[in-house]
């Protein structure tokens, strides 16, 4: 054979296999898309796919679908859990009869694929361009806010393992009317990576800032740099995705201004300024695991700042839970979002919707009360603010202890009642006390700052505070159905601190 012959059946060989790759590819595409919209309504009542075409070429494919997110137009007959009888049949129509359904809101999605190996000039299974498609009515208001931009933009790269990388731009927003107000959005930009299990994902956020104004409340806020990222294990369902996550934002202000008083209007009508509250320097962190089935999730927020003129060295606020069955917290979970009645769908607060949801309530107690049996926790850990060297301090807990098998035939509230523990503290600085006195004086919310000290002795004497230097402290605790108050049971008014 001579060499162009040779040539000729290599050059064969490589169309053949990249076409097998590239059809190989598509197919591989659709089946995702596939079994995605079609898991979609099984996850929430509020989201359903109205209509979906999926137009496949060689080298390529176009997916629209259209998702109508809301409740569904028939979930007033779906939340009925029973239908009524004799008279109060009567009576529940005549009261719906004026219940509207909430309105349904209609996104359409454009997806452009471009099949692998080479797809759009980049090695991989496939890319897809992501747009929101609009009509006419609705791209005139859009663009009010948009300009000529696409609001909304992805870019996607699936990888030959079938994991995908998604780039995805909101366009900035810039609205300002005279006497009205205005509107400066810098825009975001995201990248979220996917494992092709879905169960492992990763994102950074950036969003570069915003200013806003109202003229008419006299609202203004500013919000600095916010970026975010974070690593997540999705495989036990996203209610309980665990790993670690981190944010920080630059600063974030806000005000509401004094406005003169209109013509006629008296002075007192006016709405008051408020101080311009300033944070700095916010930081982020959250951490979730699970462990022998046992969920666990914390999260801090901290930073400083200032509040008028009073200078905020340090905030810092921490919550968490502890001990949660993540098996039960699933399955309650996944009812809750799929319920349509406790989305609000339905006739709101009609029987029928409040029924459904009493009727939802009472087949997911025992698995609430299943839980209780794993001494579940959660409260604020800790919200701490200092300013001027002085510190004040406050949380609390609640969780369930020693819950038998016994105590699971209890109703819910005497189980509580019965295995239920709370814990509360806080600590305050006298000068506090007396400034926010000082400040609420002129409204008479408060009572005059010369009061504070007496009222303060005078809790202490009953025992419902105590003094420690200069500051002032309580605690609290609920358990074994008794009440305790710094330490001692509650008893007769005056009798605690005896």
């Amino acid at each position: 054979m001579n060499k162009k012959a040779v040539l000729g059946v290599l050059a064969a060989a490589i169309a053949v296999a990249y076409g097998g790759s590239t059809w190989w590819a598509g197919s591989q595409i659709k089946s995702r898309y596939d079994t995605a919209f079609d898991e979609l309504p099984k996850q929430t009542a509020l989201v359903r796919v109205a209509e979906r075409k999926y137009e496949r070429g060689f080298l390529g494919a176009v997916s629209t679908v259209t998702l109508e997110i809301g409740c569904a137009p028939d979930a007033a007959a779906a939340v009925a859990s029973k239908p009524a009888e004799g008279d109060e049949a009567e009576e529940d129509d005549e009261e719906d009869a004026g219940i509207k359904p909430p309105k349904q809101l209609r996104l359409t999605i454009r997806d452009t694929i471009h099949h692998g190996p080479l797809a759009g000039g980049t090695l991989a299974a496939a890319t897809i361009d992501s747009e929101l498609v609009l009509d006419a009515k609705v791209q005139a208001d859009v663009e009010k806010f948009f300009g000529k931009a696409k609001p909304l933009t992805a870019h996607t790269k699936v990888g030959f393992s079938g994991a995908v990388t998604t780039d995805l731009t909101v366009a900035p927003v810039k609205l300002a009317e005279e006497g009205k107000g205005r509107l400066d959005w810098q825009g975001a930009q995201a990248r979220v990576e996917v494992n092709a299990a879905r169960t492992q994902a990763r994102y950074d956020l950036t969003v570069p800032g915003l200013d806003f104004s109202d003229a008419r409340s006299g609202i203004t806020m500013k919000m600095g740099k916010l970026t975010a990222k974070a690593d997540m294990d999705s495989s036990a369902g996203w209610f309980l995705a665990t790993g670690k996550s981190e944010g920080r934002l630059d600063t974030l202000e806000f005000a509401i201004k004094k406005k003169a008083a209109a013509d006629g209007a008296a002075a007192a009508e006016t709405p008051k300024a408020l101080p311009t509250v300033v944070l700095q320097g916010i930081d982020l962190l959250a951490d979730a695991s699970i462990k022998d089935g046992l969920y666990t999730s914390s999260g801090t927020l901290k930073g400083a700042g200032k509040i008028g003129e009073t200078k905020i060295d340090k905030f810092e606020l921490t919550s968490s839970a502890r001990r949660i069955h993540a098996a039960g917290y699933k399955k309650l979970a996944d009812a809750w979002m799929q319920s349509g009645a406790v989305n609000g769908c339905g006739k709101g607060g009609s029987k029928a919707s409040q029924a459904a949801m009493q009727a939802l309530a009472e087949q997911l107690a025992p698995d609430l009360k299943a839980m209780a049996k794993y001494a579940p926790e959660a409260g604020l850990d800790r919200m701490l603010v200092e300013i001027d060297g002085k510190r004040g301090e406050l949380g609390y807990t609640v969780s369930m202890a020693g819950v038998t098998d016994e105590d699971l035939q209890l109703p819910g509230t005497a189980l509580m009642m019965k295995r239920g523990a709370l814990k509360a503290h806080a600590r305050l600085p006298m000068k506090w006390l007396e400034k926010l006195a000082e400040t609420g004086a002129e409204s008479g919310q408060t009572p005059p700052p010369e009061m504070v000290a007496g009222l303060v002795e005078q809790g202490e004497a009953m025992g419902f505070v105590k003094r420690d230097g200069d500051d002032v402290t309580g605690q609290v605790e609920f358990s074994d159905g008794s009440l305790k108050v710094n330490g001692k049971p509650l008893g007769g008014m005056g009798s605690a601190g005896k």
